[in-house]
């Protein structure tokens, strides 16, 4: 099967005895029938199936999320570290969903607004009290923002 869908394109396939046809192509396992879009005689993209295509591509990320995690250069974090900036992006989001900017939520709490950014921001063992202020201010439970 060597069908022209155009002058640049050739679709590639294995025939009834299980080889592939068309200008240099292949097929390989279930790829099924390729399209190879050639540019200046060279191929250039080949169409696949959206399932092989999703395949490929959880392959990829698979691959960088590991190469990340194998580099000597990445930095982790402790667990407890994260539930801090979590509480910082929580207390951000319920801080706007009640229409409120930095300045007007320290007000509110009697501090300066450069504590509400470095809370937001990068949070760090703020005080229990400092955080209730912040729940009773923006009207949320406190387990809502840790």
């Amino acid at each position: 099967m060597n069908a022209s869908l155009d002058s640049e394109t050739e679709c590639f396939g294995a025939d009834d005895r299980g080889a592939s046809s068309g200008r240099g192509g292949s097929t390989h396992g279930d790829f099924g029938s390729l399209a190879v879009v050639y540019e200046s005689g060279r191929p250039k993209h080949v169409l696949v199936p959206v399932e092989q295509y999703e395949r490929l591509e959880a392959e990829a990320r698979n691959a960088r999320m590991l190469a990340k995690f194998r580099d000597p250069a990445t930095k982790w974090s402790p667990i407890e570290d994260l539930g801090l900036k979590l509480a910082g992006n929580r207390i951000a989001v319920a801080r706007k969903a009640k229409s409120l900017t930095q300045k007007q939520l320290a007000a509110k709490l009697k501090l300066p607004q450069s504590m509400i950014s470095r809370i937001e921001r990068n949070p760090d063992r703020s005080t229990l009290k400092t955080l209730k202020k912040i729940a009773a201010a923006l009207g949320v439970d406190i387990k809502a923002l840790v």
